[in-house]
């Protein structure tokens, strides 16, 4: 049997959007607004980070995140290192990379993270988004430093 909004053609799994906020990390300028672009017409919050400095800064903070979907490989600090530092900030959060190299797949999996393979279609990223929101429904959406 198929849901109503399955049905009208929207995900069956729509509901988990309205209230989910993504930290998108990415040196490339338009591949940063491409992104994040794409996630608000998901239905996504979205906030945007040129590089793994400035969002670290955005996870120490009070600001709400859900997941952070990041470059592999940017200028000064990398996807992989920006994961395990975050992770710092906030345990249980979940990182999706998004990178142009196959063999990304089993170094994601071994830091314990999702890869999307570039080219990044709506339904790939609405899938790796989904899988990642859901394995991890008790992630930590403050900081550490923050909680009592």
């Amino acid at each position: 049997m198929m849901r109503p909004s399955a049905a009208c053609g929207a995900p069956a799994r729509a509901h988990l959007r309205s209230t989910h906020s993504i930290l998108v990390v990415e040196d490339d300028p338009t591949s940063r607004r491409l992104l994040a672009s794409l996630l608000v017409e998901m239905g996504y919050d979205v906030t945007s980070a040129a590089g793994g400095e400035e969002a670290l800064r955005y996870l120490y903070s009070e600001q709400t995140c859900d997941a952070v979907i990041s470059d592999m490989i940017m200028p000064g600090m990398s996807g992989i290192e920006l994961a395990a530092r975050a992770r710092d900030a906030r345990p249980g959060l979940p990182v999706v990379f998004v990178t142009g190299k196959p063999d990304a797949l089993e170094l994601s999996i071994r830091v314990g993270s999702l890869a999307l393979c570039k080219p990044v279609t709506r339904e790939r990223l609405d899938g790796i988004l989904q899988d990642a929101l859901e394995s991890h429904t008790n992630a930590v959406r403050k900081p550490l430093a923050l909680r009592e």
